[in-house]
């Protein structure tokens, strides 16, 4: 028979549980005729409440009345956690073995079921037990997500630990659950460990693991995924007067990973680990990170410290930055490549070894180090290229007393090749500036840097460039064969006055002068623009005084002329080294009185440009009996426009014009009559004229 009448109804806290069990027994006792034929009594209870837990709305069971020693059990209670667990929202509990003593409340075999703002509605296995000044809770067989929770809480004397272990957690499910719309995640398990430790309401310690196994996950906006990820974290903090100290270590063994714009192919191999600690001071909203390292294997290292405010803004005191790369050559396609792609240095390769110190003040960079040895340096577009170079570069925000300097074995730019050389300079501020002058062997001769400094302006717009150097017979046969125009002979000597580079342009103030041909060319308005990009142009003037004929004719196997050789190249304009427009003219100084003596093979070419009118009158009659002629002037003149030659010689006639014009004994002219051919024709011809020595009419 069991009573299902509520017996004793009342309010009983735990200082209130001797008089609660006298309650009972003098009960029982006043109906020991009836007790002893009873197996079971069930009455309620409005709470129990020891040490900051509660048990609210109790029910319970006293089973096997009629033994020695009967059994208590709690049929249902909402059970009230003190902190850090009063979030959770009073689960309902029952017990298969409750104990009820003085100073002692215990719950063995237990069950329960709570709610949420996380885990809503789940059912769970538990145990407790509240003694004196002391509490213990553990419960376990918690199913979420197809992963398994257990909590573990002890509690004396207003200090408190807590454990929390989710095992093989299906992050899949849990974004669902959660309602993420952030990330996108497609598969992934989860371990984690986590134990807290406070006073009160206060945390005093946090330790924390977490293992992501085969994790994919994707960001909306394309910034961060992984794929396969498995990944340890540890993190440790505890709280010293009015600060946190932490330390944590992050171990990526395997899987794929991408932080827009670096995509990173994890393994064993090539792990990623980062490891940080330092100090965080709430009250005076600081952080000072004593250090922070990432360790990418056999590919790189990085550590860095920091104080950093967010009393306003978010203000990076002071900062230090080192890096060491062993080898650049695997690191610059993962590290490097993404960073440059669309960009001027796109397709460049790196090999040596780079360190690296960076310093920054009050959220601005204030001092840079950079140690690189046996750099190589290759661009696929083949602009540029260095090999065997090594380099001390030290930049400071303030005037610098530490020079920089960099030395290598080749260096080509475009295609002009440079011997071994050095430069040592000064860096600071937005400036640059050289420390002595450099003689930089080139094209055979020498090219020598006297001085040059550079600074940007504060509007960031401009640059002021100062630069002062001398050529020494370069060689014109190397430039020419370099950047693949028709062979050339002599040399290019000359000062170079000022440089100056605005609106990025580089420009030359002044006039460069060169000796070569016997005579003098002269260089001015020149200037250029996008000189290292895929769309480099340039411009210049240029003029040339008395040069030898007989020299330059016999250097291009053409056929010999005898004579001077004066012209001009006005407006010329080139993208990527070809020509778009110009007006250029050469031809006989009208002061000239030297020798005029021409080839006969010169007649035949130069009347190939123009036309053929010259060889019909030299394949007959008596002027085929001559190897040689006199004339009296020669000229030719082109203005380029939109791909067309506007051609013009000496003189103008009735429907052409004089390409040679004869003078002396024997004499022959050449006239041309098309004014007009296509640019590229017109460099087919000459092409074919300086190749060889065979003789072509058109």
């Amino acid at each position: 028979m069991t009573i299902v009448k509520s017996i004793c109804l009342g309010k009983f806290k735990t200082s209130y549980y001797s008089i609660r069990y006298i309650c009972l027994l003098f009960v029982l006792c006043s109906y020991s005729s009836v007790a002893s034929a009873l197996d079971s009594a069930t009455f309620s209870v409005d709470e129990i409440s020891a040490n900051n837990w509660s048990l609210q709305n109790v029910k319970l069971q006293i089973t096997q009345l009629n033994q020695a020693t009967p059994q208590v059990s709690l049929v249902s209670a909402s059970l009230k956690l003190p902190e850090p667990l009063h979030n959770i929202n009073e689960p309902t509990i029952h017990c298969q073995k409750f104990t009820w003593l003085e100073n002692y409340v215990a719950c063995q075999q237990g069950q329960g079921r709570f709610t949420s703002g996380v885990l809503k509605a789940h059912t769970f296995n538990f145990s407790f037990q509240v003694k004196n000044n002391k509490s213990k809770l553990t419960l376990s067989d918690l199913t979420w997500f197809d992963g398994t929770i257990s909590l573990t809480a002890q509690e004396k004397s207003g200090k408190w630990q807590l454990n929390l272990k989710i095992k093989v957690l299906i992050l899949v499910q849990l974004k669902a659950f959660l309602a993420l719309d952030i990330f996108k995640i497609t598969q992934g398990l989860a371990d984690l460990d986590i134990e807290l430790t406070g006073k009160r309401g206060d945390m005093q310690t946090l330790a924390a693991t977490v293992l992501l196994d085969q994790i994919s996950i994707q960001d909306q906006q394309g910034y961060f995924a992984s794929e396969a990820l498995t990944l340890k974290a540890e993190f440790n903090a505890n709280q010293q007067k009015n600060a946190w100290q932490w330390h944590g270590i992050t171990d990526i063994f395997s899987g794929n990973l991408y932080i827009d714009p670096i995509y990173l192919a994890i393994d064993r191999a090539h792990s990623v680990t980062l490891t940080n600690q330092g100090f965080w001071l709430p009250e005076q909203k600081k952080i000072e990170l004593e250090s922070i390292t990432v360790e990418h294997t056999q590919h790189l290292n990085l550590q860095a410290s920091a104080a950093i405010n967010y009393q306003a803004d978010l203000m990076i005191e002071a900062a230090e930055l080192v890096l060491h790369i062993p080898q650049l050559k695997p690191v610059t396609p993962i590290y490097l490549a993404p960073f440059l792609e669309s960009s001027t240095l796109e397709g460049i390769e790196l090999q040596g070894q780079l360190d690296a110190r960076l310093k920054l003040q009050q959220n601005a960079l204030s001092e840079i180090n950079i140690n690189a040895q046996k750099l190589t340096l290759n661009d696929t577009e083949q602009r540029f290229s260095v090999d065997q170079a090594n380099m001390q570069i030290n930049w400071t925000q303030q005037t610098n007393d530490t020079p920089s300097f960099i030395n290598w074995q080749a260096l080509q730019l475009k295609a002009i090749p440079f011997a071994s050389g050095r430069l040592d300079f000064s860096l600071f501020d937005k400036q640059v500036k050289l420390l002595q002058h450099a003689d930089l062997a080139v094209l055979g001769g020498i090219f020598s840097i006297q001085e040059f400094s550079f600074s940007k302006a504060e509007n960031n717009e401009d640059s002021v460039v100062h630069f002062a150097g001398l050529v020494k017979e370069l060689s014109l046969e190397q430039l020419s064969t370099a950047l693949g125009w028709e062979p050339l002979t002599g040399s290019i000597s000359g000062y170079i006055p000022a440089v100056r580079y605005q609106n990025k342009i580089l420009s030359l103030d002044g006039e460069l002068k060169m000796q070569l041909f016997d005579g003098e060319l002269r260089i001015r308005n020149l200037a250029s623009s996008g000189i290292f990009t895929n769309f480099a142009r340039f411009y210049m003037d240029m003029e040339f005084d008395n040069f030898n004929l007989d020299t330059i004719t016999r250097k291009f196997h053409t056929g010999n002329i005898e004579g001077k050789l004066s012209g001009v190249v006005h407006n010329l304009y080139l993208e990527n080294w070809q020509p778009v427009s110009f007006y250029a003219w050469m031809g006989t100084p009208d002061d000239d009185d030297s020798t005029h003596k021409i080839s006969q093979k010169a007649v035949e070419n130069i009347a190939s440009i123009g036309g053929s009118s010259a060889t019909d009158v030299l394949s007959k009659g008596f002027l085929s009996l001559f190897s040689s002629f006199r004339y009296d002037k020669l000229g030719f003149g082109c203005y380029l426009y939109k791909g067309v030659c506007q051609l013009m010689g000496v003189e103008a006639i009735d429907n052409g014009f004089y390409l040679i014009k004869g003078g002396g004994l024997p004499s022959i002219n050449v006239i041309a009559y098309n004014p007009r051919l296509n640019w590229r024709v017109l460099l087919e011809r000459l092409h074919r004229i300086t190749r060889s020595d065979e003789f072509i009419i058109e």
